[in-house]
């Protein structure tokens, strides 16, 4: 019943996982080998394919442009010599691949499916490249990968340097990839071929494994049914013989026996010695907890105490910190109206100047005004003179009119020999009128000007009055600004004072809360300390109940002690 206990199944057994030690790692590296070897060939034949289309492409291209220049662009561009010339330009190997020649508009010149030739390209990476011509530029010889009709393919491109023509080498990445798929399937075929002989072999190794380990588990269940008996026969002596780790592992069991022999008959001896020393430990945990109980008593009362000062000391502390909060605010607005002032100061100053500007702008009109209320008098003048001209110029032509009248009377009594001389007095009669006519006009106009002129003297005086009273209002307001800003500068500098007297306060206040803080981290110290001890006290009177309890199961327990050692195989 006992062998069937102990024996192990094959799945939980060591050999199970030597094996599956062996499956694990073989299978992981051919795992390993494969996911590195395949993506480096995969990667290694793609560019390999891809260096071969770019210099079969180019040198196809620059043969065909040689050609050309050589014998003339309708020699060679046509089907049959076409044909000649692209026919053979494809990849060895590869049925999918094959050369197609597009003229730079698009138009299929050469293809070797006939029906193709003649037609509109229909490949989107060949009108990217007609893109790049028709913008000018000439790409360079190169290899792309695009997708046709759900077909990936790769197409090396060559485009002459007069950008008429695009030479295409083009074949499919399933052909391409198909010696990859290849070495992947073979890899898979070897990969299982190696783990199934490794699986053997390991199988062979664990079998020769695990066979001494199943005698040192027989060796080791005699020792749990307490049967320290040296086994002496021959295989058990060929076990402790043998050089390997096994060997040393039964050696090591023997060795244990005799020893757990040896311990067994102390332990024996000790109990009796231990059943003495358990009564006097009784006596003494008893003392030992009278003595407990008073301390505990007299380090509660001092906990209580420590616990009373943390709380007042931290009480301070918060008080200090909120005194704190209010000189930083203060600091903060005290900062904020230093501000305000020094903004102030920079707008009186400039309303100096500006007033200062205004001044001089008062003056230059002051000036102006005074030039323009003397040209204003002199026009007048000038006009009174004029008038008087026109007077004297009505005079005269009321003189001439009746000189003319005159003169055409005399005229009349001449006769004949007068009528000459009536015309020449008519005409200046005439004459004489218009200039009385236009004198008069003028004189109007003149007395209108005259009227005008003395309106803006008027203008002029009251304009000037103004001018002056503007002036000494700006005096007066530059004088306020001044006593402003001198105001200004002295609530500056008494905000600067406040602001120091600030800092000085809010260090004091720190160095205040420094010191209360370690006021309250002492007091906590001591109350965490003294509720330490009574926590220890309360601790070492339970540990001492607890040892005096067990030292009155001790007795009990070596009773049992003797018992049990007598079931020993010694």
């Amino acid at each position: 019943m006992r062998e069937q206990k102990n024996k192990v199944s094959f799945f939980h057994s060591i050999k199970f996982k030597i094996l599956m030690l062996v499956f694990g790692t073989v299978f992981s590296s051919v795992v390993i080998c494969i996911a590195t070897a395949v993506p480096l060939a995969r990667s290694s034949m793609l560019d390999r394919t891809e260096s071969y289309m770019e210099d079969l492409v180019y040198i196809a291209g620059e043969s065909l442009e040689r050609d050309v220049a050589a014998l003339g662009h309708d020699e060679v561009m046509n089907s049959e010599a076409l044909e000649r010339h692209l026919g053979n330009v494809k990849v060895r190997g590869m049925n999918s691949s094959y050369a197609y020649l597009v003229s730079r508009d698009g138009t299929m010149v050469y293809h070797p499916t006939a029906d193709k030739i003649g037609q509109p390209v229909e490949n989107d990476a060949v009108k990217l490249l007609m893109g790049e011509i028709s913008r000018g530029n000439r790409p360079e010889t190169d290899v792309i990968r695009y997708n046709f009709n759900g077909v990936i393919k790769y197409a090396a491109f060559y485009i002459s340097q007069d950008m008429n023509y695009i030479l295409v080498v083009t074949g499919d990445e399933s052909e391409i990839l198909r010696a990859v798929r290849t070495l992947t399937v073979n890899s898979c075929i070897g990969g299982v071929i190696v783990l199934f002989l490794c699986n053997i072999i390991g199988f062979i190794v664990a079998l020769k494994l695990v066979k001494p380990i199943e005698r040192t588990t027989k060796e080791a269940a005699r020792l749990a049914e307490l049967d320290f008996t040296r086994d002496e026969t021959k295989k058990s002596i060929l076990h402790r013989e043998r050089r390997d780790e096994t060997g040393v592992m039964n050696h090591a069991i023997s060795v244990l026996q005799q020893e757990l022999a040896m311990v067994a008959a102390n332990i024996n001896q000790q109990c009796e010695k231990l059943n003495t020393s358990a009564g006097h430990m009784t006596q003494s945990v008893e003392e030992t907890l009278n003595t407990v109980e008073q301390v505990e008593k007299a380090v509660n009362e001092i906990a209580d105490g420590a616990t009373s000062q943390a709380q007042e000391t931290q009480t301070a502390t918060e008080q200090i910190i909120v005194m704190g909060n209010l000189i930083e605010q203060t600091d903060a607005e005290v900062e904020s109206l230093r501000e305000n002032a020094r903004k102030m100061r920079d707008a009186g100053e400039q309303a100096m100047e500006i007033l200062e500007a205004l001044g001089q702008v008062n003056q230059q009109t002051k000036d102006a005004i005074a030039v323009i209320s003397k040209q204003t008098d002199v026009t007048n003048e000038s006009a009174l003179k004029i008038k008087t001209a026109v007077d004297i110029i009505t005079d005269i032509a009321e003189e001439t009119n009746l000189l003319s009248l005159n003169a055409s009377i005399e005229a009349a009594r001449a006769g004949e020999q007068g009528r000459g001389f009536a015309v020449v007095a008519g005409q200046i009669q005439k004459l004489a009128e218009q200039s009385n006519e236009s004198a008069q006009q003028i004189t109007g106009i003149i007395e209108l000007l005259i009227q005008e002129t003395q309106r803006s003297v008027e203008t002029m005086t009251n304009v000037r009055e103004v001018i002056d009273k503007q002036d000494e209002n700006v005096t007066l307001t530059e004088r306020a600004f001044g006593d402003v800003k001198d105001g200004i500068t002295h609530s500056i500098e008494g905000i600067r004072a406040v602001s120091g007297r600030t800092k000085e306060l809010d260090e004091a206040r720190v160095k205040v809360v420094d010191v209360v803080q370690n006021l309250t981290a002492i007091a906590e110290e001591n109350a965490a300390s003294t509720e330490e001890t009574s926590a220890s006290a309360t601790e070492m009177s339970a540990i001492m109940e607890s040892i005096d309890s067990n030292a009155k199961d001790l007795n009990q327990v070596v009773e049992q002690l003797h018992g049990t050692i007598a079931k020993f195989k010694i």
